[in-house]
């Protein structure tokens, strides 16, 4: 079996690949389609190996390899694979063939899943441990902006909630607001401890709740007109903290620049 059929037999993840290891030497060939395409292939790609290796990843760069051909591009990761007795961090190269692609891919700019006339936000591929995985919309036939957005990694599951509309009291309320989540936590989950303080990150207001074995994070700030709250929950672990901890300052930046 290929590796354009083994990803969507195993994970339904489909990508435009007609043949290749992603070796330097035999690298994955992209097939004819639009830039916007091969992008997601590529990132696709990246997610299926990933995922298969049970490793967290994220991209770093895109670049040209023009000491292997000249329609070659090289995207490198930073992968951390969590091993009963030890954890490999590695950063490796896989090789693609865009030379049927109708234009050139650049999996360096943020690939936007997701966005709305709505609110600035957008909803990139990665966030940087984390990958996108679906939106939600639950409000489809009101005008108010309620969507959940869904994103994932080995270890770890957050959900990005926008919802809320124009109100002069969005700011002031948002004490409330963080409360309510948190109480619903509560609700969930009875038995939930929280041994740390709230904080405060960026725009979010946020409690970290441990669960049995899990770490759960309930955080909630003002986006323009609206409220982004945030989910994550992952298995406790401090080089996992570290990687989660990077992924929430990055969602963090992007709601400051949005």
């Amino acid at each position: 079996m290929n590796l354009k059929d083994a990803l969507k037999t195993d994970f339904g993840i489909e990508v435009l690949i007609s043949k290749g290891i992603g070796a330097a030497d035999d690298p994955f060939v992209i097939e004819p389609c639009s830039v916007l395409n091969a992008v997601r292939s590529q990132l696709n790609v990246l997610r299926g190996i990933s995922r298969g290796r049970g490793e967290l990843w994220r991209l770093l760069t895109a670049e040209d390899a023009h000491d292997v051909g000249p329609s070659i591009q090289r995207l490198r990761i930073e992968t951390v694979l969590f091993k009963p007795d030890e954890i490999v961090t590695e950063t490796r190269g896989y090789y693609f063939d865009i030379g049927h692609v109708n234009g050139i891919p650049n999996a360096n700019a943020p690939f936007i899943e997701w966005a709305d006339s709505r609110t600035r936000f957008q909803a990139s591929f990665q966030i940087c441990w984390w990958h996108f995985d679906s939106l939600i919309d639950n409000k489809p036939d009101q005008a108010a902006l309620d969507v959940t957005l869904q994103y994932s990694t080995i270890g770890a599951k957050a959900a990005i909630y926008i919802y809320g509309q124009s109100d002069q009291f969005l700011q002031t309320d948002i004490a409330r607001e963080f409360l309510s989540v948190c109480d619903q936590v509560r609700v969930l989950y009875p038995n939930a401890e929280t041994p740390w303080p709230e904080t405060e990150i960026g725009p979010f207001k946020m409690q970290h709740f441990l669960i049995g074995e899990d770490l759960s994070v309930a955080g909630v700030g003002v986006l323009g007109s609206h409220y982004l709250k945030l989910r994550l929950t992952y298995f406790d672990d401090l080089k996992m903290r570290e990687l989660m901890n990077a992924s929430i300052r990055e969602l963090c930046q992007l709601a400051l620049n949005s």
